[in-house]
């Protein structure tokens, strides 16, 4: 590209290189997504039990996708979702800033001089294949030559500005600030959502003698902190105690690098000086060497790093229990993990669930009158979990699932609407009559309450027993569950018998002691048949794993998922349970 003098050309040049380096570095990380997105993340996923294939496999995604930040965000969605373990997560950021320093190497082999040609080359592929991911994977290249030609077009620029006498003073004084110096780095870092193309400008800048080379080194430095600030920015908003420690990992260990060659600075640029006649390469080798030391020192130290941060951001009491850990949407392209993850969270329904049975009949006895409040927060948070993993699984694309996968998000779903009906009914009838006997001061025969703790006790055991099916994926433990119903049948049936027989004798009951009696009895059948109905989707699901035809075929026809889901759910249950009356 022609160098000029024209003041007017020189900015046109300046702020159109500067555009298009900022379009080039979105679209080519976009392309990047489309054609590889699930694939790497499920790469990540994979290899992050082995912490040199992480630390690689971190190298190789931002490699592919041009920006660290990219990749840091995308670690950060993994780590929220507790997919990656975060020693781990750590190790491949620091992959992910040597790979992003790999492709900076290239720049200094002045591969901005054939720009128009990587355009051309890669239009033509884009254009001639019919396959969707190849036209992506070419116009992910094509980009990346838009980045280049940017880095071209601030190169033709930067000659003039260089020569300029305004220039060399204001260099002078940025010379003598290098926290200014690296604040800019921070803001080209941040603006251009990559630090690939920050240091290109860099060291186009430096290559051109517009830029001193110690200057230079800071402002590279600024880039290495910048890249840092949207991974965290995305950490803080995700609101989970594990990104944020993540975020505080990775900014942390960026600023302590800095920091330490901050004060080396200067005999720095002198080594780079001996060593290196070319600018640019000397700020490609000093990016290269800052990020492979910050590897080196710190991978070993992953799990100490992760161990601290812990200690230093504890999990506050409020979000032991946070309603929602690990429904990832970055994971909805990836329909398995998605339905591992709605599993996890119904799991945990299933923990709020036993506990609100095992401490709904304490809320009978003496001295207990806060213990309705605490069921009825469990309660809420049952509540919200379910209404989380239903929102969840009805985003996911019916066409990217196999009949397994569908039969499953079914499944899912009306176990999660099962185990928010079973507190339902103890938050809202239980905890009603523990109120009502607790307020109007009645007791219970020693033959009645040791009747109801007796049954209240076989359904929490039959409770229990089901949802370690469910954790186990075990039909066998289902078909167990399902085998005791008839004898629990059996138990209310004398229950009430021997109830009515206490009534039929004489002996002084008040009809607010056999109402409550009664009803409490029958809230517990009916937790009961909730309980049953999980164990027949459990043995259903986990031995045959065949979807019903009809109901696949019903989504082909136009039908909307909900009504697909509801008559699923309908035909699963069988339509044993009742709807939920709650007495006011």
């Amino acid at each position: 590209m022609l160098k000029t003098h024209d003041p007017t050309q020189i900015l046109i040049l300046l702020i159109g290189g500067c555009t298009l380096l900022l379009y080039g570095v979105k679209q080519v990380t976009d392309a990047m997504e489309r054609v590889l997105g699930s694939r790497l993340r499920l790469a990540m996923m994979t290899l992050a039990k082995r912490p040199i294939a992480a630390f690689v496999s971190g190298m190789i995604v931002t490699m592919l996708t041009q920006s660290s930040t990219a990749t840091a965000s995308v670690i950060v969605g993994l780590v929220s979702a507790q997919l990656v373990p975060l020693a781990t997560a750590t190790i491949i950021l620091q992959g992910s800033a040597v790979g992003s320093t790999l492709v900076v190497q290239l720049l200094a082999f002045h591969i901005t001089d054939y720009a128009q040609e990587f355009l051309g080359l890669a239009a033509a592929f884009a254009l001639l294949t019919r396959r969707k991911a190849l036209r992506d994977l070419g116009r992910g290249v094509f980009s990346f030559g838009l980045v280049l030609q940017g880095l071209a077009m601030i190169d033709a620029s930067s000659a003039s500005i260089a020569d300029s006498s305004i220039t060399n003073e204001i260099m002078k004084v940025l010379s003598q600030s290098p926290l200014v110096l690296i604040l800019l780095g921070m803001l080209l870092a941040a603006v251009f959502v990559s630090s690939i193309a920050a240091i290109g400008i860099v060291m186009v800048l430096a290559g051109a003698h517009a830029l001193p080379l110690e200057a230079a080194l800071a402002v590279t430095l600024g880039a290495n902190i910048g890249t840092t600030l949207m991974p965290l920015l995305t950490a803080l908003n995700r609101g989970s105690i594990v990104a944020r420690r993540l975020g505080f990992i990775y900014v942390g260990t960026r600023l302590a690098g800095v920091a330490l060659a901050l004060a080396l600075l200067n005999p720095l640029a002198v080594l780079l000086t001996r060593l290196l006649p070319n600018p640019s390469t000397q700020v490609a080798l000093a990016h290269l060497g800052f990020n492979l030391i910050l590897a080196i020192v710190f991978v070993p130290l992953a799990n100490s790093l992760a161990d601290f941060a812990t200690r230093l951001l504890p999990e506050p009491e409020a979000e032991k229990k946070l309603s929602v850990r690990y429904l990832d949407p970055n994971a909805l392209t990836l329909p398995a993990v998605a339905l591992g993850q709605a599993m996890r969270e119904i799991l945990r329904m299933a923990d709020f669930a036993t506990e609100m049975l095992q401490l709904s009949i304490q809320a009978f006895e003496d001295g207990t009158k806060d213990l309705p409040k605490q069921i009825g927060a469990l309660d809420n948070q049952l509540d919200d979990l379910e209404t989380a993993i239903k929102h969840y699984l009805i985003q996911l694309n019916d066409e990217l699932l196999t009949e397994e996968q569908w039969q499953r998000e079914l499944t899912l779903l009306h176990i999660s609407t099962e185990l928010e009906a079973i507190g339902d009914i103890i938050d809202r009838q239980i905890m009603r009559l523990a109120r009502r006997k607790r307020r109007k001061q009645i007791t219970f025969s020693p033959q009645e309450w040791n009747d109801i703790v007796t049954y209240h006790g076989d359904v929490l055991a039959l409770l229990q027993q089901t949802l370690t099916g469910l954790a186990a994926q075990d039909p066998t433990i289902a078909d167990a569950v399902l085998s005791q119903r008839q004898s629990l049948n059996q138990i209310k049936r004398e229950i009430y018998l021997r109830h009515h027989q206490h009534l039929s004798s004489g002996n002084s009951v008040s009809l607010n002691a056999s109402s409550i009696h009664l009803e409490m009895v029958n809230a517990i059948s009916r937790i009961l048949s909730h309980t049953c109905s999980i164990a027949r989707v459990i043995e259903t699901e986990f031995r045959s794993q065949e979807s019903t035809p009809s109901l696949r075929d019903a989504t082909r026809t136009g039908n909307s998922k909900f009504k697909i889901i509801n008559s699923k759910l309908k035909t699963i249950s069988g339509g044993l349970n009742p709807p939920l009356i709650v007495d006011q």
